[in-house]
């Protein structure tokens, strides 16, 4: 059962739950920038109500992971193009003051800026802030809720599926009896077939060396599937064999770097990589078997 603090914990949780951030105004109300639709790391920590410091160390350590949220660097010019904004300049920055009662100081430099999803990340990540703990179990609120209607769904379509099979042994048809026990049998072992397919995967059973294109269609499929770019899913592939497994293969030559892997290390790769998969809530095996539809991406072998 998922706990609250699990959210700290667990990447894969935080990737499977940053898309509900309406849950930032249920728990508080939170003053987007206008026109940026951003909020900068003073406000994050308003939010929060932690110090400023402490936002920074979350952006320090969880850096790639917010930044694949849209945590970036904001131009100041950028700050001065809406309608809605005075500015005062002086000598290295300017203070903006919006209609809806935000006061910011930019330098010319820019300033760190996060989108809902990233405000929701930090939340997932502070351990001690009494805010973020009441937006996480919020995010529980969501999962349990998730699970109990899949539950429901579940029952129901099983209570259809015996119907079938009660109405085609009293009719006498045998081809009627034979279907419905079929379909019904399938939907009772569906996560059976599911666990056994994702385990050959982790295995790595599906991938062998001389078949590591396979791989590079992989990664493109879930680059597809989650609407990321794929030189962001390979690089987030070699950074965890690299923390994981300590296999640095941008260490050992030039790209593509799938070409340093060795045979005693493919099996760890296809671990990984299957790891990422679910943490995207992905099927391994559907990612290596499906194909992406033509012109949607360009070619991933990196």
């Amino acid at each position: 059962m998922i706990k609250e603090n699990d959210f700290v914990e667990d990447r894969a949780l935080r990737d499977q739950s940053v898309n509900h951030y309406e849950v930032l105004e249920k728990v508080k109300q939170i003053l987007l920038i206008p026109d940026l639709q951003v909020i900068t790391t003073n406000q994050v920590a308003e939010y929060y109500e932690v110090e400023s410091s402490t936002v920074n160390k979350i952006c320090q350590r969880y850096a790639d992971e917010l930044k694949s949220d849209g945590m970036h660097i904001e131009k100041m010019e950028n700050f001065l193009k809406g309608q809605n904004v005075t500015f005062q300049k002086e000598r290295n920055k300017v203070t903006l003051t919006y209609n809806n009662g935000i006061e910011l100081l930019v330098t010319n430099r820019g300033t760190r800026v996060f989108p809902r999803r990233a405000i929701l990340r930090v939340g997932m990540l502070l351990r001690d802030s009494t805010v973020a703990k009441e937006v996480r179990t919020q995010l529980l609120n969501i999962e349990e809720k998730t699970s109990d209607e899949t539950k429901i769904q579940d029952i129901n379509e099983e209570q259809r599926l015996m119907l079938n099979v009660g109405m085609a042994y009293a009719s006498g048809n045998v081809d009627a009896m034979m279907k419905a026990t079929t379909e019904y049998n399938a939907f009772q072992n569906r996560h059976i077939t599911k666990l056994q397919n994702d385990n050959k995967a982790l295995a790595g059973e599906i991938l062998e060396w001389k078949d590591r294109d396979k791989l590079n269609a992989g990664v493109r499929k879930l680059a597809y599937v989650t609407g990321q770019h794929w030189s962001k899913i390979w690089n987030e592939l070699y950074k965890n064999l690299q923390y994981k497994y300590g296999i640095c293969l941008k260490q050992r030559g030039g790209q593509p770097y799938v070409q340093w892997i060795k045979e005693s290390e493919w099996d760890k790769v296809i671990q990984t990589f299957s790891a990422m998969c679910e943490a995207y809530e992905q099927s391994p095996t559907e990612m290596f078997q499906q194909t992406v539809p033509v012109g949607t991406l360009a070619s991933a072998n990196k």
